[in-house]
């Protein structure tokens, strides 16, 4: 599960929380696929946040995209020596994960 901006919603994500109004009046159920629609309804209705099954930011990013983010995610944490390696550690599994999907690629054109 993950909170996201209304903005990063996709068609086809599921809710994994009811959306409520500010009064605490159900909107939309749990477990309710999201459309264009409903997602500009949600959006008319000044709804900015939701809960959706999965790791949906993660999900939009491939590998190579996530290592570029780590610098600025890290920026201001170059002081910290532990932090220096979980972002050296994070770089090197996304490198490697970026060239695992490269290589599946490759082979599946191939």
């Amino acid at each position: 599960m993950q909170k996201i901006p209304l903005s990063l919603a996709k068609v086809g994500m599921k809710l994994a929380k009811p959306i409520a109004k500010a009064n605490g009046m159900p909107i939309v159920g749990v477990g309710v696929e999201l459309t264009e629609a409903l997602i500009d309804r949600l959006d008319g209705m000044g709804i900015d946040k939701i809960c959706v099954v999965g790791d949906a930011v993660a999900a939009s990013q491939s590998p190579t995209e996530r290592v570029l983010r780590l610098e600025h995610l890290f920026r201001r944490l170059e002081g910290d020596e532990w932090m220096v390696q979980v972002k050296a550690h994070l770089r090197e599994y996304f490198t490697i994960k970026a060239a695992s999907e490269a290589a599946q690629a490759a082979q599946g054109q191939g």
